[in-house]
């Protein structure tokens, strides 16, 4: 499945039960990877560069990589807590908190600001 296809998924249970706040899975991460960046890594290299995120100790290379996983994040912060939801340009303000889970994955948890 592509990443908008992901994205709108997402968005779609979210709108039925609205909340304040949305997750992005390692899986939509990993899609939004390889849409942006053209590179496809694997869920292990995700990890990594988000713990280094979170050190604050990031290399170029893998500065690009996180961006491009945090795109998805953008955009979901604007399908489900913009005011209009449909207008690309209109930019939300969100809080971002990464989550580790037990096995090892890792998901986003998208809060407004």
């Amino acid at each position: 499945m592509e990443l908008d296809q992901q994205v709108e998924q997402v968005a779609a249970i979210f709108h039925q039960d609205p909340k304040n706040k949305v997750f992005a899975n390692e899986k939509l991460l990993l899609a939004s990877v390889l849409e942006e960046s053209g590179n496809e890594i694997s869920a292990e290299k995700l990890v990594t560069i988000i713990k280094s995120y979170e050190d604050d100790n990031l290399s170029g290379a893998d500065e690009e990589l996180y961006d491009a996983a945090v795109y998805c994040c953008n955009v979901l912060a604007r399908k489900c807590f913009a005011e209009d939801v449909e207008d690309e340009d209109e930019e939300v303000d969100f809080n971002l908190t990464w989550l580790h889970e037990d096995d090892g994955s890792v998901f986003a948890e998208i809060r407004p600001a």
